[in-house]
């Protein structure tokens, strides 16, 4: 489990490569993703917009951002020191402005509240200075906190018995 003395960012950018290495959809998204900072509870990353990315009058795709949104969300918990980030139960995301290929968009995701059974963060993402999407991301991870519990239980007694 993360911890404040441990390392958020090296933790992150573990599951991040992991993710990549597995292939498929999010390979494809962020496979160009450079990870800025991550502490407790907070990531921060930046992805040029590449041609693909595109939707048919040359914008940055909305489901993209939305998928943006998903990832940014999902990180932010996996700064808490999970090796998995949960299920998604909600998503929401509201567009402000536009953007296009050759865009380098940062993202800055959030836990809100980390609760027993979900997390809620929020995810803001720039194109430059300006705000261009703003969303919300519910995820529900029970099973996460449960592992981490036992993770601490194994280090306390490992503490306790001098190991």
């Amino acid at each position: 489990m993360t911890t404040a003395g441990t390392n958020a960012f090296g933790h992150v950018r573990q599951l991040i490569k992991a993710v990549l290495a597995r292939g498929g959809f999010d390979a494809y998204c962020f496979e160009n993703m450079n990870l800025l900072s991550a502490e407790v509870g907070r990531v921060r990353g930046e992805i040029p917009v590449a041609r693909g990315y595109l939707n048919a009058i040359g914008g940055t795709h909305g489901g993209w951002i939305s998928t943006l949104v998903d990832v940014g969300g999902s990180l932010a918990v996996a700064s808490h020191g999970f090796k998995t980030t949960g299920v998604s139960t909600d998503l929401s995301v509201s567009f402000l402005a536009s953007s296009g290929e050759g865009s380098v968009l940062v993202f800055d995701a959030q836990v809100l509240k980390m609760g027993r059974t979900l997390a809620y963060t929020r995810v803001d993402i720039f194109s430059g200075d300006q705000l261009i999407a703003t969303g919300n991301h519910t995820k529900f991870v029970a099973r996460e906190q449960e592992r981490a519990k036992e993770e601490r239980a194994k280090e306390e007694e490992a503490d306790s018995s001098g190991n």
